[in-house]
């Protein structure tokens, strides 16, 4: 009888608890929220490792590259990503314990008379989903590019491997990405384009390495590289301009992240245009250009993995306060010539490197926005097609042709 009154409790709002006892709910569903997110958050805690060890990394192999520092053993430069492989390792293995530990509290708490189970359940249960999704997605991809950091050490060390196989991780990455993105369709078609850049700049450098294309220049192989950026970049700008007019609601760690992908992506432009152009060209004795590009190249990274660790941090916070259930957003009905129109309103997006992103469409009769060409490329409300009075007329019409007194249509009527 406890138990069923408890349950009845959930399921009517007239019968919840008043005051503190209502609060004292909400500090148990926190508690089991907070309880299904310690497995997420060991690995929350992966862009900043990861951060670290392939920012000391890339610093290190551009000290070599430059001939700043031209002795330096490869081990050494390869030794900070090992080592940042090895710290995710550690993350996913104390999630894990931490999925051990609540597993064997949830089944102890089902054990009980007075559980709760059955009620805690549509809770945990979507943020151990999450937190299983995101740990099996950086462990496949950590493992692929572990195995290519050794290809690449291999093929360095001993001179005897090809381009082709050295990035055979990477064709697969690419590959699985097209491939989800044509066929599975669940990616954006921007996206899908940024993938063929990449593996056209892949393709490119292979023919150029092991096959002996020689016809085919660095600036060639680059290009698509650049263009991949150029994209990123617009598609970032059109993310932050997005929160600005209203379209886009980001979360201040998002925003944060946004800004800081822009000034990556800008700043790698740069690096990679030096890297073709400057470098091959510079006199030995000018030290200071080759500092530069030295120092460029690991605040790439450590702008890119600011960011991300932000948004990470920032999920775990949404999670932990509203929860992992998908939201259900009612779409707005629009009148139109041929008549009612269900079109989307707001809504929840996921977008590359910024999770959840809310968004409702412009409103085109607001006062605070001043309607622009820029604004055009974001979609907005539209008005009714016909004044709401046709509407009205239509309704009583078709309420008109129904009999109350018999519960019998009635003989149609004209409407002219």
């Amino acid at each position: 009888p406890h138990l069923q009154q408890k349950q009845q409790q959930h399921h009517d709002p007239s019968m919840m608890p008043p005051g503190p006892l209502l609060e004292q709910m909400n500090e148990e569903v926190i508690a089991v929220r907070r309880s299904a997110l310690t497995v997420f958050s060991p690995l929350t805690y992966t862009w900043l490792i990861i951060t670290i060890g392939f920012a000391t990394t890339v610093g290190l192999g551009m000290a070599r590259w430059t001939k700043v520092l031209p002795d330096l053993a490869y081990w050494i430069i390869m030794l900070p990503s090992w080592l940042s492989h090895v710290g995710l390792l550690c993350c996913h293995i104390l999630s894990a314990k931490a999925l051990s530990v609540f597993i064997a509290s949830a089944n102890e708490n089902r054990q009980r008379q007075d559980s709760t189970d059955h009620l805690d359940r549509t809770e945990y249960l979507p943020l151990l989903q999450r937190s299983l999704k995101f740990g099996l997605k950086t462990g496949l991809i950590s493992i692929c590019i572990f195995v290519f950091e050794l290809l690449i050490y291999l093929r360095l060390v001993k001179g005897n491997m090809s381009l082709g196989v050295a990035l055979t991780p990477i064709w697969i990455i690419v590959v699985c990405g097209m491939i989800d993105g044509i066929v599975c369709k669940t990616q954006h078609v921007i996206r899908v384009l940024c993938w063929a850049l990449l593996l056209a700049s892949m393709v490119l450098a292979v023919l150029k390495t092991d096959r002996g294309f020689d016809d085919i220049r660095w600036r060639v192989v680059i290009c698509p590289i650049v263009a991949m950026l150029s994209i990123s970049s617009g598609a970032l700008i059109y993310i932050v301009y997005g929160h600005q007019v209203g379209y886009f609601r980001l979360s201040e760690s998002q925003l944060t992240a946004g800004i800081l992908y822009s000034m990556a992506t800008l700043i790698c432009i740069l690096l990679v245009a030096a890297m073709g152009e400057v470098i091959p060209n510079i006199n030995p004795e000018e030290a200071d250009m080759r500092m530069f590009v030295v120092a460029l190249a690991p605040l790439v990274m450590a702008l890119v993995g600011m960011g991300a660790w932000a948004v990470s941090r920032d999920e775990y916070e949404r999670l932990l306060q509203f929860g992992g259930q998908a939201a259900v957003h009612p779409m707005r009905l629009r009148l139109e010539r041929r008549g009612w129109t269900a079109v989307e309103t707001d809504g929840v997006t996921i977008l590359p490197m910024f999770g959840e992103v809310s968004y409702a469409p412009l409103n085109s009769s607001s006062n605070g926005i001043e309607v622009c060409a820029c604004c055009s490329c974001y979609p907005y409300e539209e008005e009714d097609e016909l004044p709401m009075h046709n509407a009205d007329n239509r309704y009583v019409a078709s309420v008109s042709s129904f009999s109350g007194r018999t519960g019998e249509a009635a003989a149609p009527h004209t409407v002219l």
